[in-house]
């Protein structure tokens, strides 16, 4: 996979993770003496808190990912794949258990510190954001694979290693150092003008 459709993939599926996780993953019923009967609902970010910044974390990643040599490319997509993964359990845990996670959020509607009994269902958005977090972890592995016939990035900006030498064979500084030293490189001496 090239860099430039891996960034597309990866921009998109980390917006896909922003959007479906605020959108609402689980709903149910609580009948409760404070409460009566209610209904009561989580996001994605609160049935799997931390998966946004995840995937945003594997945005970052891959980016410098894009922008590094071999061997930090290759530890910077192993981080990614592992975010990525990571935001995909906390989104199948969500899955699993909606009632361990709904019953807290009950009884924190009411000042209650412990848990109600909820009777909870998954809504298509948390399976839409489950199924983009997966994806999400795919795309990394995918980009580790692909990472080595990337190309190195260019030295055109890196700072010069050797020392210009004059005619005579003296160190002479850059323009840009003299300034970074104090010294105006366009000062001409008075008796050099003519």
């Amino acid at each position: 996979m090239t860099r430039g459709r891996l960034a597309m993939l990866v921009t998109v599926l980390a917006v896909a993770v922003v959007a479906t996780w605020g959108q609402d993953w689980l709903s149910g019923r609580v009948d409760d003496a404070v409460l009566g009967t209610a209904t009561v609902s989580a996001t994605g970010s609160q049935a799997a808190p931390g998966g946004v910044a995840l995937a945003l974390a594997v945005l970052a990643a891959v980016v410098a990912a894009m922008v590094t040599g071999a061997r930090v490319r290759t530890a910077a997509l192993v981080v990614g794949m592992l975010l990525a993964l990571g935001a995909a359990a906390l989104a199948l845990r969500a899955l699993a258990s909606p009632e361990a996670i709904l019953g807290p959020i009950a009884a924190s509607a009411v000042g209650r510190a412990d848990t109600l009994p909820v009777a909870a269902e998954v809504t298509p958005w948390a399976h839409a954001g489950t199924a983009s977090a997966i994806l999400l972890a795919v795309a990394a592995l995918l980009a580790l694979r692909g990472s080595r016939r990337w190309p190195d990035p260019s030295s055109r900006y890196d700072r010069e290693q050797a020392a210009s030498s004059g005619r005579r064979g003296e160190v002479v500084s850059s323009d840009w150092e003299d300034l970074s030293a104090g010294v105006d490189p366009t000062d001409v001496p008075a008796e050099d003008r003519t």
